[in-house]
């Protein structure tokens, strides 16, 4: 197995492996090197049995129980009475369940049947756009919290920032879930300090207030860290791909909305790692 980068900012492809077997040691060793460092993981063109998709991922850590029991989703517009929530339209950028007060280690998706017209997924590296900051904004937001949201009724067609300071103030925010985390994280293993902000679920920096316009004004600025253009990598599925990302040293987004054909992802999330 080696290893090559995908980008000069973010990601490795694997290749030269073969996953319908076990990993030998130095090969877990290349995976687990990939994962902390390279943020994305890509593998092409191998006919994956969901057995092997599911040591694959497990060879890092113990898999996460969606609500309906199962350790599999589908991310899928042809499944019929598919329980996932993540629906056909645009995704923001977002660190999956960011939300919550316990965030998961990373997630993978297999492509089992996607069109030439599937909707891509992009990937922005949050350490590098940590590194790149100022010193001074990094001095400034090194002990600051974001609480992000997450509004379970939200059904507009286009996704947009759950941002507490647009809700009128008698709104009933029962169904909106949220939790507070560091702007700035410890990526586990490897050390180096990550932003965790995004623009789907960050509605603001605690310290600063809900309404607080210098808040707002610091989210943006790492918001274009973040985003920048040389900062993100964009995957453009065929069948066979697939792809493992980082929950803490990565973010990731649906680009666009998806159309009337073909796009199953299988999707397994790494609820912590075993290392």
């Amino acid at each position: 197995m080696k290893a090559v980068p995908l980008t000069d900012s973010i990601g490795v492809e694997l290749q030269d492996l073969d996953m319908s077997q076990p990993f030998a040691a130095d090969e877990v060793d290349v995976l687990r090197e990939a994962f902390d460092r390279g943020g994305v993981v890509l593998v092409r063109g191998q006919k994956l049995r969901d057995e092997d998709q599911d040591r694959f991922v497990m060879t890092l850590g113990n898999l996460h129980t969606f609500r309906w029991g199962a350790q599999v989703e589908y991310l899928s517009n042809v499944i019929e009475d598919n329980p996932s929530l993540a629906g056909s339209r645009r995704l923001l950028f977002h660190n999956d369940g960011a939300y919550r007060e316990t965030v998961a280690s990373g997630t993978c998706l297999y492509a089992q049947d996607v069109s030439p017209t599937s909707p891509p997924t992009a990937f922005a590296n949050t350490v590098r756009a940590y590194a790149n900051l100022p010193q001074e904004i990094k001095d400034e937001i090194e002990d600051l919290h974001a609480c992000n949201a997450f509004d379970m009724n939200e059904q507009e067609a286009e996704q947009r920032r759950v941002r507490l300071a647009d809700y009128p103030a008698d709104a009933d925010l029962s169904a909106i879930r949220t939790a507070e985390h560091p702007v700035v994280i410890t990526v586990p293993h490897t050390g180096e300090r990550a932003l965790f902000v995004n623009e789907f679920n960050t509605s603001h920096i605690v310290e600063y207030g809900v309404h607080s316009e210098r808040g707002e004004e610091l989210i943006q600025t790492l918001f274009a860290a973040i985003y920048a253009d040389d900062n993100i990598y964009t995957h453009h599925y065929t069948n066979d791909d697939l792809v493992l990302f980082n929950n803490w040293a990565v973010q990731h987004a649906r680009t666009g909305q998806i159309d009337h054909n073909p796009r199953t992802l299988r999707r397994l999330v790494l609820e912590s790692l075993n290392w």
